[in-house]
């Protein structure tokens, strides 16, 4: 009986030490509400902007997925731009108005992203190649107004 009560304690004592570990278990009042302002900062790596804006053109010329391909990776590329360069926000949609200053035609580069938005989240999203080109135009105007192009 004795064992068994040991057994059960310091198994216990292990779950407790990993939820605190873990931080599962937060104290009362300890959550703050306030929308982050996340700031990410690294090394932009302009060569492999390049590289990825090369692979990105390529995409676009295939025709088919390679369409849809092509605007993703373009937005991924751009939020990666952003991030190196310090623009704050939880999203790509916060770091955008961060950055809108610096954009040359911010329009273009929002119109770029719904499209992206649209393609990723709405069924039966129907794609036109003319809107691919016009939204990587703006991914491009963009990421020359950063300075990564």
């Amino acid at each position: 009986m004795t064992l068994a009560i040991l057994i059960i304690a310091f198994v216990g004592g292990l779950l407790l030490y990993g939820v605190i570990i873990t931080g599962a278990v937060t104290g009362a009042g300890s959550h703050d509400t306030r929308k982050s302002k996340k700031t990410y900062r690294s090394h932009l790596d302009r060569a492999l902007v390049a590289e990825r804006w090369a692979t990105i053109q390529t995409m676009s010329q295939t025709g088919g997925n390679g369409l849809r391909q092509a605007v993703s990776e373009a937005d991924k590329l751009f939020d990666y731009v952003m991030k190196a360069q310090g623009y704050p926000g939880e999203t790509m949609a916060d770091r955008l108005r961060a950055a809108q200053s610096k954009l040359s035609d911010r329009n273009a580069v929002w119109s770029a992203h719904k499209l992206r938005n649209a393609l990723a989240h709405e069924v039966g999203f129907d794609l036109v190649a003319s809107q691919v080109h016009e939204a990587l135009r703006g991914f491009e105007r963009g990421l020359k107004d950063l300075g990564a192009l």
